[in-house]
């Protein structure tokens, strides 16, 4: 069974950031981060809601179930959006935050793995 740890490496694998990006972006030094992917210590609830910002799945990484987030653009959104209510246009400005069941992107994209 894998550990919370082994996980937090998997996201930040999947998601091509080094260890270093990863510890800035949850607040940690990078010695802390590195402590959290090989079990030496337990991630925090503020860390890891720091790191939802920047796509990572906490779900999978507290529990090991994917979530059932969808990571797209407001573009993509708002096309989902138009279909989903059949020909009857929709703006996400009116959409109620409830009703959406995905997550938008920065179209930039994470920075590129320096490791």
């Amino acid at each position: 069974m894998k550990k919370i740890g082994q996980r937090l490496h998997e996201e930040r694998q999947r998601l091509g950031y080094s260890q270093q990006y990863l510890a800035q972006a949850g607040g940690v030094s990078t010695r802390e981060q590195r402590e959290y992917e090989q079990g030496e210590d337990q991630p925090r609830a503020d860390y890891l809601a720091a790191l939802a910002a920047h796509g990572v799945d906490v779900v999978y990484v507290i529990t090991g179930r994917r979530s059932t987030v969808v990571n797209i653009s407001r573009d993509q959104a708002q096309t989902l959006m138009d279909n989903r209510v059949l020909g009857q246009e929709v703006s996400l400005d009116q959409a109620q935050e409830e009703d959406l069941l995905f997550k938008f992107t920065d179209p930039s994209g994470p920075p590129p793995d320096q490791s």
